[in-house]
């Protein structure tokens, strides 16, 4: 259970100084790629081909392996799920006062469906400039849709602002973009690779900018009413989150600020249970909510994360987890704030996919690895 990639650094509320990036470059003309080269993208025979039946299943090994889980990370509750061809397993130890956990940053991939449904459409495209939508965005004319999607915009993420950070509370896009105009680009659009929320609160804007429509009401009619998803719902301003599991406690000797899952909005906006979620990312990779040609193109040219073994595309995770026998992949997306960690994954030498998500210590992708593996990678 070694498999701890660095998912606080997708945190919602990461601790990272405001200090550590320079002032606003000069960019004019034709500039150069700073950053790592992206890896070479999957082959599109690792994308699932056939859609799984959910039929629930019992697993007697399964079952075994989230008890050792628990006792091993000690979380206060933790939902799991499998699904393969044999049907859908789940599983939850600890505190269980709730069907729906929070998935953090891996609600990222629901905004992201929303962009591309649109570009799909015809009513956006992914060099458009985000200022065609969007007023006061640093360097607006330059960044691009897909900047914002694969965070290669150079915008500084608003939430690590000490100022932000000593006053936790939900902001307007307005609010967030003034930070991030104070504060400065890392680099200019295009040049390199950092994460940062703030490109994803501005694709919330812009969903909202084309749709006439709040967020929520967007991600639940394009995502959950066409894929017919059980189990799956999106945060509203002020949400009572009557049916979500409580998060663990804050850490604050890590840094850890409080951050409530209504704050986030497009940074983060998926409550789900395990199973929900698993169906939701089936339904983004086997044709029910893109086209596998744009499904694919979402890890055409996926960046090198936190110098993990974890590469980001268009609002899509490539990772390479750890393992004693021949090399892996999987396809998915992961989360982490104070009190929660998650991750939803397919993996193609599994065909299966797996979805966990905890509330206090622990992570998600070594309770992932450790179920696929508990398998018998048959």
């Amino acid at each position: 259970m070694r498999f701890l990639l660095t998912t606080a650094l997708i945190a919602l509320a990461s601790p990272t100084a405001a200090q550590d990036h320079p002032s606003p470059p000069l960019c004019q003309g034709n500039l150069s790629w700073l950053g790592a080269p992206p890896r070479t993208p999957p082959p599109a025979e690792q994308f699932p081909s056939v859609t799984f039946e959910a039929e629930p299943r019992e697993d007697a090994d399964l079952d075994q392996m989230l008890a050792r889980a628990q006792a091993a990370m000690r979380p206060l509750s933790l939902g799991a799920a499998v699904l393969d061809q044999d049907g859908m397993w789940g599983g939850r130890v600890g505190a269980e006062t709730a069907p729906m956990f929070w998935w953090a940053s891996a609600g990222k991939a629901a905004v992201a469906v929303a962009v591309l449904q649109l570009v799909e459409e015809g009513r956006l495209a992914l060099e458009d400039p985000v200022a065609t939508w969007i007023q006061d965005v640093p360097l607006g004319e330059r960044i691009t849709i897909r900047m914002l999607l694969n965070h290669t915009s150079g915008l500084y993420s608003a939430n690590e602002a000490d100022d932000v950070r000593a006053d936790p509370r939900r902001r307007t896009l307005p609010e967030l973009l003034t930070v991030a105009r104070r504060e400065g680009s890392l680099f200019c659009p295009g040049q390199a690779w950092r994460y940062s929320n703030t490109n994803y609160w501005i694709l919330g804007g812009v969903l909202e900018a084309i749709e006439g429509e709040p967020l929520d009401v967007i991600l639940t009619r394009r995502i959950v009413d066409r894929a017919g998803l059980v189990g799956v719902r999106f945060l509203v301003a002020q949400d009572p989150l009557s049916d979500m599991e409580p998060l663990g406690p804050i850490q604050a000797e890590a840094g850890e600020v409080e951050t409530q899952p209504d704050w986030v909005s497009a940074a983060g906006p998926l409550l789900a249970t395990p199973q929900g979620a698993i169906a939701f990312l089936q339904a983004m990779l086997t044709g029910r909510l893109l086209s596998p040609e744009t499904t694919q193109a979402m890890l055409a040219e996926p960046y090198r994360m936190f110098d993990e073994p974890m590469y980001y595309g268009l609002g899509l995770m490539l990772y390479e987890p750890p393992t004693q026998g021949p090399p892996l992949i999987w396809i998915g997306h992961s989360g982490g704030a104070p009190g929660a960690k998650a991750a939803m994954v397919w993996s193609p030498t599994d065909r299966a996919y797996a979805a966990v998500a905890l509330t206090g210590p622990g992570s998600a992708e070594a309770v992932a690895n450790a179920l696929l593996a508990a398998r018998g990678r048959r």
